[in-house]
């Protein structure tokens, strides 16, 4: 999220942030807020203040120029879409780094702490505490427990993976605590259980534009909890589509698949148990992309996921996208799966003569597999002279 979003996460769940007004294009200077006061760009990355994307304004006029500066550019490769116009706190007390981060391993939250925030925290010692969602019980530290808990309440009142605030500083004046910055990340997956959520699509890295098929498989889970498909994809350059299970897997796959000199036509990936339905429905995002050489479905041995179901999901995405987008998918498609109900799966794979398979379990590697999407995908190029 942006800053000025999380801040608003932060506000209504009873953290005080400082008070700003958020510029969009060349509109008038708030009156409200007393100068001294910080320009800062809305962009997705930290590191603005190094980048030169925060500046102190002492006076109207050198608002007006950093205003005029900073909007319409680009700040770490970022577009700014915004200028967050926001009065300078003053505190005596330490700069803190407070930060809670989903741990799907341990389905616990990892909490973070240091008295040496503000910027290069990084390189600083941080104590890290896992705490239990249900049961959360917090360390003594310097800051109250009572502003901890407001932190963690929007954290999981908004089904956030990242909520992070760098620094929490002590109001001089007030001895409020407050948050002079926040970063939030939200579970893509959560949007069917916050229906008043309308954040608008945003690029997935820097120089990147949203693709359409980024938006349609984004728009999956929005309509289904069950399971993720979709929540995260991102279009690249190469021609090996992409249908890695979540987790650590996908970026195993992705790793292996590069330094074997294959060349992902894209990221993306599901997990949990998804419907059949929905990975038809990512299958048909997935393999819509022009010049593809193959299709590389990958996992690890799974414990929730039902492979029977989301293979059968696979074979009808395939279909439905022949049929409905007039594709041949006459390409090579790299099975690796094993999981629940994979002897089901693999017999009704082995039924399937209308597109080329290639099926293996866990007695393949993700190593091996990888080498034999390569190799096929070379020889499909060599064959229709790519």
């Amino acid at each position: 999220m942006y800053e000025f979003e999380g801040k608003e996460l932060l506000k209504a769940g009873g953290v005080t942030v400082p008070r700003s007004s958020l510029l969009r294009g060349a509109e008038e200077l708030p009156k409200s807020i007393p100068y001294p006061l910080f320009a800062k760009t809305q962009i997705l990355s930290g590191g603005r203040m190094e980048a030169g994307g925060v500046v102190l304004a002492k006076e109207s006029a050198a608002l007006g120029e950093a205003v005029e500066n900073f909007l319409g550019k680009t700040i770490k490769g970022w577009p700014v879409i915004g200028v967050l116009l926001e009065e300078k706190v003053a505190y005596e007390s330490p700069e803190y780094f407070v930060s809670f981060t989903a741990d799907p391993d341990t389905r616990r939250v990892l909490f973070s702490l240091s008295d040496k925030g503000g910027t290069g925290v990084e390189d600083r010692p941080v104590i890290k505490v896992p705490i239990d969602v249900d049961t959360p019980e917090f360390p003594d530290t310097p800051v109250p427990s009572d502003v901890l808990k407001r932190l963690f309440g929007v954290f999981t009142a908004n089904d956030c993976i990242l909520l992070e605030v760098n620094p929490l500083v002590q109001n001089a004046k007030s001895e409020e605590w407050v948050a002079l910055d926040a970063k939030v990340v939200l579970d893509d997956s959560a949007f069917p259980r916050h229906p008043k959520w309308q954040y608008p699509e945003r690029p997935s890295a820097p120089d990147h534009k949203v693709s359409p098929r980024e938006v349609r498989a984004r728009e999956i889970d929005r309509g289904d909890h069950r399971g993720t498909a979709g929540s995260t994809y991102l279009d690249l350059e190469g021609d090996i589509a992409m249908l890695p299970s979540g987790g650590g897997a996908s970026l195993t796959a992705m790793d292996a698949l590069n330094r074997l000199g294959g060349k992902p036509a894209n990221y993306t990936e599901y997990s949990g148990n998804p419907t059949g339905e929905k990975v038809k429905q990512l299958v048909s995002v997935v393999v819509s992309k022009p010049g593809l050489s193959a299709l590389w479905v990958v996992g690890a041995v799974a414990n929730f996921t039902d492979i029977n179901e989301t293979l059968r999901g696979l074979i009808e995405g395939l279909r439905d996208a022949r049929k409905e987008l007039g594709l041949p998918i006459d390409y090579p498609v790299v099975i690796r799966r094993a999981g629940p109900r994979d002897t089901e799966a693999y017999a009704m794979l082995s039924e399937v003569k209308d597109f080329d398979l290639h099926v293996s379990g866990e007695e393949t590697s993700i190593e091996e597999s990888a080498k034999k999407i390569v190799a096929l995908a070379d020889a499909y190029r060599k064959k229709h002279a790519r």
